[in-house]
């Protein structure tokens, strides 16, 4: 007997943004249980969703309110949580940047080969290497995909 399946398509877009203007440095790449992300400086960024999510991409983008301050070199760790767990799955890294009226500031753009599919239980949480400020090193992570 011949096995089908019917292919399942995201129903509506999703974009989320975290603003991390002012987030202390994260200085643990080693899994993190829930109780101890906050002291850990990790930040919840994409939520728990009913069906689950695809993601398709996480931008970074400098956001500081400096219109020509230079960004930083930092590293935004994207942290997968289960639950109960939040594990490390991808880092990117950013690069100084001096922005004018002229220049564009840093942007830079992980975009993955397979999407990332987050089942309806999990969430995606950030950190930062680097404290940022919101005059000098501020950042925005934003994650692109779809909502099942």
């Amino acid at each position: 007997m011949a096995v089908t399946s019917t292919p399942i398509f995201a129903q509506t877009p999703f974009v989320k943004s975290l603003n991390m203007s002012a987030i202390t440095a994260c200085t643990t790449r080693g899994p993190t249980a829930t109780a101890n992300l906050a002291a850990a400086n990790i930040t919840a960024f994409v939520p728990i969703s009913t069906n689950g999510l695809r993601i398709d991409s996480i931008g970074v983008t400098a956001a500081s309110t400096g219109f020509t301050v230079a960004s930083v070199a930092n590293i935004v760790g994207i942290w997968s949580w289960d639950g109960t767990t939040a594990f490390l799955i991808n880092e990117i890294l950013t690069t100084v940047v001096t922005p004018s009226t002229t220049a564009v500031s840093y942007s830079g753009m992980l975009t993955y080969a397979q999407p990332l599919i987050l089942p309806a239980a999990f969430a995606l949480y950030a950190s930062v290497s680097v404290t940022t400020t919101a005059a000098g090193a501020a950042l925005v992570v934003t994650a692109y995909g779809g909502a099942y």
